[in-house]
């Protein structure tokens, strides 16, 4: 009974990976090295051989092994998570895109692996904060949005930490320091 079971699972085995295998070679993933392959854009799409581009691509520094970019497209639109590299291998940054649509968080990085931004997106527009740091780590800007539009508390400071402008939207009004070059910080202007 045990061999009859055995030789039922092996069959069962092959027959899974005959599946598979047909399944595969009906939907080859193309892997393109962009460098190398021309890929043309019309309207948006990016086509290979007049076709809506499916696959994998990779960018290489020039002159050099490095990879500078891996991405994804389907039906021709970027798809799934982008990413660039510094020469030395280290991620400079990662952003996704559905149906060639910027979704989720957007994030950089600086050479040493420290966060440079991280930015949420929605439709391609800014949905929730965005934020920035100093290559020291010192948060730089934190400013809120909602499909698109500035939202609620907007925070900038200059490089040394001192506060450039820092207000509120409310019902469609800035209250608060705007940063302009036209503005007088009260600290500035006491004798």
């Amino acid at each position: 009974m045990g061999h009859q079971a055995l030789l039922h699972n092996k069959k069962t085995f092959l027959l899974f990976f005959a599946i598979i295998a047909c399944d595969f070679q009906q939907n080859d993933t193309l892997i393109f090295n962009i460098n190398k392959f021309e890929l043309n854009q019309k309207s948006g799409i990016t086509f290979y051989k007049n076709m809506p581009f499916n696959g994998l691509v990779y960018e290489l520094y020039e002159n050099s092994l490095d990879t500078l970019l891996t991405g994804n497209y389907k039906n021709g639109t970027k798809n799934g998570i982008w990413k660039k590299y510094y020469p030395n291998g280290k991620l400079l940054e990662s952003r996704k895109y559905v149906n060639g649509i910027k979704e989720g968080d957007h994030i950089g990085y600086y050479p040493d692996g420290k966060i440079k931004f991280v930015f949420q997106l929605k439709n391609n527009e800014y949905n929730g904060f965005r934020k920035a740091w100093t290559k020291k780590g010192n948060l730089i800007l934190h400013m809120n949005y909602k499909n698109g539009y500035e939202t609620g508390s907007q925070k900038v400071w200059y490089n040394n930490g001192t506060i450039k402008s820092n207000y509120i939207l409310k019902n469609g009004r800035r209250y608060g320091l705007f940063g302009t070059k036209n503005c007088i910080n009260v600290k500035d202007s006491i004798f």
